[in-house]
């Protein structure tokens, strides 16, 4: 008799043995489940950024290539009294821009951390 009980102890323990690990991989199963489901909301969170970009910069292309095809009209017919003006507006532009970026970002952060070009 104390053959088989002894066997039947040893049975249960390995028993309880078993559901303790399958609850255990259960729990870990689990976990992955959340992070792949985590993993998957933010690949379509980035999937819906990387679309928007895309739109962006297609709306440019078509703006830009747009802007370029009236500059050229503007060019083929425009005389060279205007074209010199058209440049010198330009020139003036962008120097008054830099000047007018370099002494706003004095102000705000200070001469001593912008680094002269």
């Amino acid at each position: 008799m104390e053959g088989s009980s002894a066997g039947r102890n040893e049975a249960f323990e390995l028993e309880e043995q078993n559901d303790r690990q399958l609850e255990g991989l259960s729990a870990k199963v689990s976990a992955l489940h959340s992070v792949s489901i985590n993993i998957h909301d933010e690949v379509d969170v980035q999937n819906r950024l990387l679309d928007g970009s895309a739109d962006t910069f297609n709306r440019f292309g078509t703006m830009f290539d747009r802007t370029r095809h009236q500059l050229n009209h503007t060019l083929a017919t425009a005389n060279k009294k205007f074209l010199c003006y058209l440049t010198l507006v330009l020139v003036f532009g962008v120097f008054g821009l830099y000047y007018f970026g370099k002494t706003l970002l004095s102000r705000l952060f200070g001469s001593h951390e912008i680094p002269e070009a």
